[in-house]
């Protein structure tokens, strides 16, 4: 996700049942990076509405299921309206995991989690992309943040300017909390050249990188002089799965799961299969709402280990008061846990 974005288009649902119950969704998707437009999401939970309509409402499994085959069979009966519709898909499961977490009396993240008990979070700090990365990073450090993440391979930079911008960050970090304290996440989008992008990474070997995100193209992952993370990568199923069946040393060293584009019941999945595989997890937003920003984090908390510190510190579009410190409390409401709002927003 590269660039500035202005203006985007949302599609807000709710799901009623008999006893007065109310979840509600969102579909946000963002322009160039979602598979789908708010238009074609829009049309989908119409044509969802309409269906339900037709057999008297949203059948809900049976109890016993796990939380993400619970969310799979309740949306079978609109499969084929959701397939190509991610943000739609989404929606429908903010929506029904608010409803049903309400009605257990449980926050959506331990209605996710089951059994398990829920986790705090580690929050993780994006840098901007411009001059102000320096004193954004010391500020960060200094709140108590463990992990920054910078975007590289950015159009118009060279390799030597990301690095000196790499190395002033490393500083500015250290001088702000105690040496080494302070690990760097690189995000190239997919961006760097597969011809370069081994001797790329070698040459910020030095600079304390956690790992890289979705480092270059993905037919050209591979072994690298630095653990990477699946990300964009992992919105083709067949990808993901291939990436998952190599042997260790040869895949990726975690996995970024955005619940907006890849969806709630998709990534509990995708952590169950990372986990067993001695794999980390990150959870992120897509510069969510507030619904399926609560979404994102009621995931983070309830994955069966504790993920590697989060993309989920609050950004600019959002309307509430969330918290943003270094670490993330376990959600305790019941339901989709929501702060107070701040601004007045329209539909």
């Amino acid at each position: 996700m590269r660039g500035t974005l202005r203006t985007r288009e949302a599609v807000r649902i709710a799901l009623r049942d008999s006893g007065g119950g109310v979840g509600h969704g969102e579909a946000l998707p963002l322009p160039g990076y979602s598979a789908d437009t708010a238009l074609q999401a829009e049309l989908a939970l119409a044509a969802a509405a309409a269906r339900a309509r037709t057999v008297g409402g949203l059948a809900l499994p049976d109890d016993g299921l796990a939380p993400a085959a619970y969310l799979n069979a309740a949306l079978v009966p609109f499969d084929t309206l959701l397939t190509t519709t991610p943000s739609a898909r989404f929606a429908l499961e903010c929506a029904l995991l608010g409803l049903l977490a309400g009605r257990a009396g449980v926050s959506a993240a331990q209605w996710l989690a089951g059994r398990r008990a829920l986790h705090q979070v580690a929050v993780s700090v994006l840098l901007p992309d411009d001059d102000s990365a320096v004193a954004a990073a010391g500020a960060a450090a200094a709140r108590g943040h463990t992990v920054l993440k910078l975007k590289i391979a950015l159009p118009g930079r060279s390799a030597a300017d990301e690095e000196a911008r790499i190395a002033a960050v490393r500083a500015a970090a250290d001088a702000a909390s105690r040496p080494g304290a302070v690990r760097l996440r690189l995000d190239a989008n997919g961006a760097l050249p597969p011809a370069e992008v081994a001797a790329r990474l070698a040459a910020l070997a030095g600079f304390g990188i956690e790992l890289v995100e979705e480092p270059c193209p993905a037919p050209a992952l591979r072994t690298l002089p630095l653990p990477w993370a699946a990300d964009e990568s992992l919105a083709d199923p067949a990808l993901a799965a291939a990436l998952l069946a190599r042997p260790p040393g040869r895949g990726p060293a975690a996995l970024v799961l955005k619940p907006a584009t890849l969806g709630l019941a998709r990534c509990l999945d995708l952590a169950d299969a990372a986990n067993a595989r001695g794999l980390g997890v990150i959870v992120t937003h897509a510069f969510d709402g507030d619904l399926g920003f609560a979404a994102a984090r009621a995931l983070a908390a309830a994955l069966p280990a504790p993920p590697l510190p989060c993309g989920l510190a609050p950004h600019p579009g959002l309307s509430r008061r969330w918290p943003n410190g270094p670490v993330l409390a376990a959600p305790t409401a019941a339901g989709l846990d929501l702060p107070e709002a701040t601004v007045e927003t329209r539909s």
